[in-house]
């Protein structure tokens, strides 16, 4: 998982007859503020000394599948987004992430990086 990946990704999303992508930022604006708020609490944490090393706490990794779960949820209801989330192998790499923090990062530059390729492609 890669920014390579992350291009590979929007590359191959839905397009219509005129070649715009078909996901929406919208249809997953609420996965994205949830990946963005886990971030920002971990950076809390390490603010407050609240955490060292790599391991998350159980709070963060309960929020990590929580919003998992959301997105499965909106899957389930837009084709987009369950396109989007099997192509980037979200749900994959969001059980692999564990409680480990360098691997929540790393998912975290990929889901940035989805986004920004997607918004370069013509992404509304």
């Amino acid at each position: 998982m890669d920014m390579k990946d992350a291009k590979k990704v929007v590359e191959s999303l839905n397009t219509n007859k005129w070649g715009n992508i078909m996901l929406s930022t919208n249809q997953i604006r609420k996965f994205l503020a949830g990946v963005n708020g886990i971030h920002n609490r971990i950076l809390a944490y390490q603010g407050a000394g609240k955490m060292e090393g790599d391991k998350l706490p159980q709070d963060i990794v309960d929020e990590i599948q929580y919003v998992k779960i959301k997105l499965i949820y909106q899957s389930g209801r837009e084709k987009e987004v369950k396109s989007f989330m099997e192509k980037a192998d979200i749900e994959r790499i969001m059980d692999d992430i564990g409680d480990s923090k360098k691997k929540f990062i790393a998912f975290n530059r990929y889901i940035e990086a989805i986004v920004a390729y997607h918004k370069y492609k013509g992404g509304n």
